[in-house]
């Protein structure tokens, strides 16, 4: 995927996030999952741009950088199918997954050894902004597990 159409992509969440700044909402991964204990969240975009804030029901932040919207496009249209969320908790993730890509660039690149988890907050945004779905798929091990792929691959 080139640049410019990583920073299309990019484009369209920053305009999902403006056009629904402050709304509250339901993880559309309740719809395609079945309900859970999921929060509810507000979307608002930080100035200068490089990170967008998930408000929480529950009043916590959670501020994701730009730059893991950016991988997470690229890694998805890489894998060409859908790929595991995967949000455990241990650095030691196994599998391909997008959590464990996230990770493994926060540690490699920005030398973070413990990071939050960001990977289903990311899909989130990305089937809101319509760039993604959520597919349910089944890896080696036979357990149907949450997935996400790019629309178009």
């Amino acid at each position: 995927m080139k640049d410019r159409e990583v920073t299309a992509k990019i484009e369209l969440i920053k305009s999902y996030v403006n056009s629904n700044s402050g709304q509250w909402m339901e993880s559309p991964r309740n719809k395609a999952f079945g309900q859970n204990k999921r929060q509810k969240y507000q979307l608002f975009q930080k100035i200068p741009g490089d990170k967008i804030l998930f408000k929480l029901e529950s009043g916590n932040p959670l501020y994701i950088e730009i730059w893991r919207f950016e991988e997470a496009v690229t890694f998805l249209y890489a894998s060409k199918g859908p790929v595991k969320i995967g949000a455990r908790i241990s650095e030691n993730y196994p599998g391909i997954s997008l959590e464990g890509h996230l990770k493994k660039i926060a540690k490699c690149k920005y030398n973070r050894s413990a990071d939050t988890i960001t990977a289903p907050h990311i899909a989130d945004l990305l089937v809101l902004a319509d760039i993604a779905e959520f597919k349910k798929i089944i890896p080696a091990k036979g357990r149907k597990v949450h997935g996400v792929k790019l629309k178009g691959t």
